[in-house]
């Protein structure tokens, strides 16, 4: 018996393993389990470990954007100013001419009348006495004459020209149309071959200062005939 136990042993040692135990059968499968989720969670934590960098790069966005914003607000506040100070500037510059228009303005006025008083003067003097070589120029007392006239014209002309020098022109309205806003009626006649409304006679000169009206023309006007 022993050596048919012996040789079976033999005969099975050679051609079989010695099987193990279910403990270590166990053992191994739990290690194997383990081993497989501990694998799959690191392959499935690695998504998380770059999460970090990408909350980053959204940050840095979001404050590129931020000052963007930020710059573009100012460029606008900028541009804003900029537009203000011109708009200052040119009020200021407005308001000056208009405060040196109305300092020159009264000035003129006063000298327009002056204007008329040498107009009225040059206008008492006859024709013929004006100018040296006329008609009735036999003695000194015409030369007098004379010389006042041309003192007097060279004065008119004279205020005129620095009137001109300021933007202030003389304009007579004879044979425009009557405009209310430029002339003063100071009456009205039927005018043959005159059309109504047209300014005939012109008893006092208006003048502008640029273009604005600094004295009406005092007219006559053409009445439509009946």
């Amino acid at each position: 018996m022993s050596v048919l136990r012996a040789s079976r042993n033999i005969v099975f040692g050679v051609f079989t393993r010695p099987i193990a135990a279910p403990s270590t059968i166990a053992t191994t499968r739990i290690a194997m389990n383990a081993r497989h989720y501990s694998d799959k969670g690191a392959e499935e934590a690695k998504p998380e470990e770059e999460k970090p960098a990408e909350e980053d790069t959204n940050g840095v966005d979001a404050q590129l954007k931020e000052k963007d914003d930020r710059i573009k607000q100012l460029s606008d506040q900028l541009l804003y100013t900029k537009a203000e100070m011109q708009n200052i500037q040119r009020r200021a510059a407005e308001e000056k001419s208009a405060a040196t228009q109305f300092s020159i303005a009264k000035l003129a006025k006063d000298l327009t009348g002056s204007i008329d008083v040498l107009d009225l003067a040059l206008g008492s003097i006859p024709e013929p006495y004006r100018c040296p070589g006329k008609e009735g120029d036999t003695g000194d007392s015409l030369k007098v004459l004379h010389e006042f006239y041309d003192g007097v014209s060279l004065t008119r002309k004279s205020i005129l020209d620095m009137l001109r020098s300021h933007g202030i022109e003389q304009f007579n309205p004879v044979g425009d149309d009557f405009d209310p806003k430029l002339h003063d009626a100071l009456f009205q006649a039927p005018i043959p071959d005159k059309k109504a409304g047209s300014v005939f006679e012109c008893s006092q000169v208006g003048y502008m200062i640029k273009d604005r009206l600094l004295r009406p023309a005092q007219v006559g006007v053409v009445q439509e005939s009946s």
